[in-house]
């Protein structure tokens, strides 16, 4: 009878030993491949051109990003169509965790309002993290009689012909603020696109076009240089590196202009055990000294905020500038 017994709990007492295996040693396929992420380069894709602040910031975060993830961070630029080259590529990236979108607003808050067909939608893509808030600018060639908003509304004013603006992305965040200076002030305004913003710093200083709208990363040196003049720029306090700029409030046009931002997405679908490492490693990189004292220096701001926290401003924003875009009347299709 005891034999029975002994018989009768030795298939228990396997299969316990296998259970317990399993809880203490042996790990799920899945999980053992998102515990190995990554076992390869991970891809970068930056809606903007080489040589502009996304793409400076994010060269700048890859050696850090690289040391976290014990793997090559790779900058893929892809600019043009008002971000929507590199939208739409990564859309359709398989969601494993080897390939992001750096992007800003532009995409996902401007262009939905700008266009009633895009190639990708909103619920394609994870929210990741806000990388930084930066800083926009109007700029002009010095050689105008320009020094200060009030001015370049002055001066537009008595001209025969519409002033010029550059825009390095129609339908983006510096464009619609050269529309909503219109909206604000009356004045006539014409913009001219360029593929960059060296391009269009480079018309400005040859006096090819009056004034531009662009971030301050790219213009700096120009304007301690004098090669190019800063009329205001936004944000709630002046930045280091423009002392002698005010602020578009300081100006008493607080409601041309706003700060944008610069952030992070994957493939919808990526793991959160992936979104958790690739977070980590961006956390690590925007703790960098160096970094943040250059990004300070053009008054931006380090985020690194949380993927909810980001996916609930990127809505907030999607009203703000769909508000903006319907009151001008704004479409690019």
């Amino acid at each position: 009878m005891n034999s029975m017994r002994d018989a009768a709990r030795a298939p228990i007492g396997r299969r316990g030993l296998m259970a317990a295996g399993l809880a203490g040693g042996l790990i799920p396929a899945g999980a053992a491949k998102a515990a190995a992420y990554p076992t390869r380069p991970v891809r970068i894709v930056v809606a903007f051109s080489p040589g502009g602040e996304p793409d400076i910031l994010i060269r700048a975060m890859a050696p850090a990003m690289q040391e976290a993830l014990g793997q090559p961070v790779v900058v893929d630029n892809r600019p043009g169509a008002t971000t929507i080259i590199a939208a739409e590529h990564v859309s359709q990236a398989p969601a494993d965790g080897y390939t992001f979108l750096l992007t800003s607003s532009t995409t996902f808050a401007v262009t939905p309002h700008l266009f009633e067909k895009l190639p990708y939608r909103l619920e394609q893509f994870k929210p990741i993290t806000l990388l930084m808030r930066a800083q926009l600018a109007p700029y002009c060639n010095p050689k105008l009689p320009i020094r200060s908003v009030a001015e370049l509304v002055e001066y537009a004013k008595k001209q025969p012909h519409p002033v010029t603006f550059t825009t390095t992305n129609r339908g983006a965040v510096a464009h619609l603020s050269g529309e909503r200076m219109k909206q604000v002030t009356g004045i006539a305004m014409t913009d001219v696109p360029f593929r960059s913003s060296s391009a269009a710093a480079q018309a400005l200083i040859r006096g090819d076009v009056d004034v531009g709208f662009d971030g301050v990363a790219s213009y700096v040196e120009l304007v301690k240089a004098g090669e190019i003049r800063a009329l205001a720029v936004t944000g709630g306090k002046r930045i280091a590196a423009l002392p002698d700029t005010p602020t578009f409030a300081e100006a008493g046009f607080p409601d041309v202009a706003q700060p944008y931002w610069y952030g992070l997405f994957a493939p919808a679908g990526v793991p959160d055990a992936v979104v958790e490492t690739v977070l980590a490693a961006t956390r690590a990189a925007l703790k960098s000294p160096t970094l943040g004292g250059q990004m300070t220096a053009q008054g931006a701001t380090l985020e690194g905020v949380d993927p909810g926290d980001f996916a609930r401003l990127l809505m907030t924003e999607r009203e703000s500038w769909g508000a903006l875009i319907r009151s001008i009347g704004l479409k690019l299709d």
